[in-house]
């Protein structure tokens, strides 16, 4: 079993989620809507928190916590604006960890009207955060 694999068996293990099964690709983007919405997000930002969780942990949990927000964006701006402020609050702690993640949303070679709705918000913390493009 791969580190990915291992985090994802043991984030789904210690808070109730769905595994998936031997199709299941992309588990963020495959896990049901009714672990991926407002009452979720909470539960997420604890426990990356975990001090027992480590990097592939952290990643996974950032990078679902970033999905759900960019869904909440979508369908409800004050939704997704709560939520970016759980989710900007632990990105200013483990910038280096997910640098690469906060590149990815911002989409710095996109136009907005080709990038995700949570862009504009990453590309603002960017800047406020002092990370080089």
């Amino acid at each position: 079993m791969d580190l990915e694999q291992s985090a994802i068996k043991r984030i789904c293990q210690d808070l109730g989620l769905p595994v998936g099964d031997s199709y299941t690709q992309d588990w963020i983007y495959e896990l049901p809507m009714k672990y991926r919405n407002t009452e979720s997000l909470p539960r997420y930002a604890s426990a990356y928190a975990n001090p027992e969780y480590g990097e592939n942990e952290k990643r996974l949990l950032m990078q679902l916590m970033l999905d759900i927000t960019n869904e909440l964006l979508e369908t409800d701006d004050v939704a997704g604006e709560r939520a970016w402020e759980t989710v900007a609050a632990l990105l200013r702690k483990d910038l280096k960890l997910h640098r690469d993640q906060i590149e990815y949303w911002a989409m710095p070679d996109k136009p907005l009207e080709e990038a995700f709705n949570l862009t504009p918000l990453v590309r603002r913390f960017r800047v406020s955060s002092s990370i080089p493009r």
